[in-house]
């Protein structure tokens, strides 16, 4: 365990800690997986900027106009391939990677796979030029929580981050789930 991570033990009712692990068997992720995921949804959900975003897109323009887009009422970064972005997700969390599918080096797909590996809480949408349905049950195997067919504007993307993100107010403020809720549903 290095200094950056520390443990944390916890004690569950039965009742909870059964249907948690159901829940976790149904979903092929660990328990442990499955807590660190909702804990991070609700940190993120307490964010009052809204959720952070990585968008990876070898495409200048195309990063520039959606961070510009979104910088205002998102914490937004974008770098230009696969591997800059595994590089900057070492160092920090995001809520969201929203990736083109053809990049320099490593592809999109494999990009999402790494990041399904590494950080699973971390939710994926691959942008691509030529969808099929094929292709979306492909990404989405893969750990995508959905796709954004070419030319993207931010108004698309921003129906992909409202439709996964909690909005509880007109201002976009995130509100956390009950997290007792979510384990015991």
């Amino acid at each position: 365990m290095t200094d950056e991570e520390k443990q944390l033990h916890i004690r569950i009712p039965k009742e909870i800690y059964t249907k948690l692990k159901v829940k976790c068997a149904y979903r092929e992720i660990s328990i442990q997986d499955y807590l660190l995921g909702l804990i991070h949804e609700d940190m993120r959900n307490n964010d009052a900027q809204g959720p952070s975003l990585l968008i990876v897109d070898d495409e200048p323009i195309v990063r520039e106009s959606l961070v510009d887009s979104l910088k205002d009422t998102h914490d937004v970064a974008a770098v230009g391939s696969a591997e800059e972005a595994l590089d900057l997700l070492t160092k920090r969390d995001f809520d969201m990677v929203v990736t083109d599918v053809r990049l320099p080096g490593r592809s999109g797909v494999e990009l999402v796979r790494e990041i399904e590996g590494m950080k699973p809480y971390i939710m994926s949408v691959v942008i691509t030029a030529y969808p099929s349905v094929e292709f979306a049950v492909e990404v989405m195997k893969h750990g995508a929580v959905d796709y954004l067919v070419k030319p993207v504007s931010a108004d698309d993307l921003l129906k992909v981050i409202n439709k996964y993100f909690k909005r509880t107010d007109g201002k976009g403020v995130m509100t956390a789930p009950d997290l007792t809720a979510e384990i015991t549903s």
